[in-house]
Parts: C-alpha cells; sequence; structure tokens
C-alpha cells in the first residue's frame, strides 16, 4: 500500500510540473478578492466535444484502466460537486446560483500537495444553508498554469464540513484536488484538443491497480 501511495504521488508530479502556487504578491489579501469572478467545474471542460474521446485515450495507454473507470477517476477526484461557484466579493461565495454564503478568513496553512509545498488559504461560514451543503470550509490555492500562458488557468480547492486541518492533510484525500477555472477566459476547445495531445502522460498519472 505505501509503495503503490508512493508510486501515486510521483506520477501525480506528471499533472504539476511547471506550476507556481504561490499568490502573487499583490493577490496576498486575506479575503476572497483574488478568486472574485464566476468558476466553472473542470467537470463542464470535459463535456466539451472530445471529452469522451479523451477519457477513451488515456484508458488505451494505461495499465488495466477501462474508459469508465478513467472517467470515474478523474471525474471523482478533479472536480467539485457543484457545476459554478461564483466570489462576487472578498467575503460572498454563491455556490450553483443556489446557495450563498459570507465567509472570513481563517488563515494558511501550508503542507504538501503531493510533491509540492503548498499554502491554503482557508475560510469559513455560519451561513447555515452553506453548512447544510457542505461548505462550512472552503481551502483555496492561487489560480495558476501548467505549460505556460496557453495552458489552463485554474485553481485547485477543497471544501466540507470537517475540520480544515483533516481537508487538508488527510491521507485519505490525497488525490482529491477538486478544481475549477473561469470558462469566461477559457477557449475550451483549443484546451480539450491540448489533453488529448497529453493521453498518454495523463495516463502515467493513474494510481495502480490492485
Amino acid at each position: 500500500m505505501i509503495r503503490k501511495l508512493t508510486t501515486s504521488l510521483v506520477l501525480m508530479a506528471c499533472l504539476f510540473s511547471g506550476a507556481v502556487f504561490a499568490a502573487d504578491k499583490e493577490k496576498e489579501a486575506n479575503d476572497l478578492t483574488p478568486w472574485i469572478g464566476n468558476h466553472a467545474s473542470m467537470a463542464k471542460l470535459y463535456e466539451q466535444e472530445g471529452g469522451e474521446k479523451y477519457f477513451e485515450k488515456v484508458a488505451k495507454y494505461s495499465k488495466g484502466y477501462t474508459k469508465q473507470m478513467v472517467k470515474d477517476h478523474i471525474l471523482g477526484d478533479f472536480t467539485p460537486k457543484f457545476k459554478t461557484m461564483n466570489v462576487v466579493d472578498g467575503n460572498t461565495i454563491i455556490i450553483d446560483d443556489k446557495f450563498t454564503g459570507d465567509y472570513v478568513y481563517v488563515g494558511d496553512l501550508s503542507t504538501k500537495l503531493y510533491i509540492y509545498d503548498v499554502t491554503w488559504k482557508i475560510f469559513k461560514t455560519d451561513s447555515k444553508e452553506m453548512i447544510k451543503a457542505g461548505y462550512k470550509y472552503f481551502l483555496l490555492l492561487p489560480f495558476h498554469q501548467h505549460g505556460g500562458k496557453d495552458a489552463l488557468k485554474h485553481t485547485h480547492i477543497r471544501y466540507g464540513n470537517e475540520n480544515f486541518d483533516f481537508l487538508a492533510t488527510d491521507p485519505s484525500l490525497y488525490m482529491w484536488v477538486p478544481t475549477i477555472y473561469p470558462p469566461a477566459e477559457t477557449d475550451e476547445a483549443k484546451i480539450m484538443a491540448n489533453k488529448l495531445k497529453g493521453a498518454k502522460l495523463r495516463a502515467t498519472s493513474l494510481p495502480p491497480l490492485e
């Protein structure tokens, strides 16, 4: 189990090579300002033309995965349960145009994400509707791109009603990095085409099967 976990962590580094997780100095505000805007779940990207073909190609280059297994892994570990996240201002988040809550900054938590040193910005709400929906805490990383300026601008988040230390560091969540991106700033067809080209490399980051 330990060997498989280590292998998975090393392979996942392929996905994050070239990433810049440190926030720019001008974006070090201790509120939600750096994330203001409308953001979509990565699931939206895979709904574009080529999404199903991408899962199929990754499976083709994998060791033992079917297309459905690849799809379940990617959508399970790298997409949030919501479709949209609208950060209205430095304090307010709206999820799926249904749930609204004001969040306060709790602090920073520095830890590892795979092999990288990262610092999560932690926010908490007292909104009953947000807590009921499972969003008491949001942990956010800065927006970044893997592979240059033409790559997908996105960020990784975690959320839940559990203690934020658990959300950031518990080994059971090591593969869980829900990802969002700004669709208004994204050429989704171009990004999907690039992902298809990288399907073989993506296959190397799949967790080893039993």
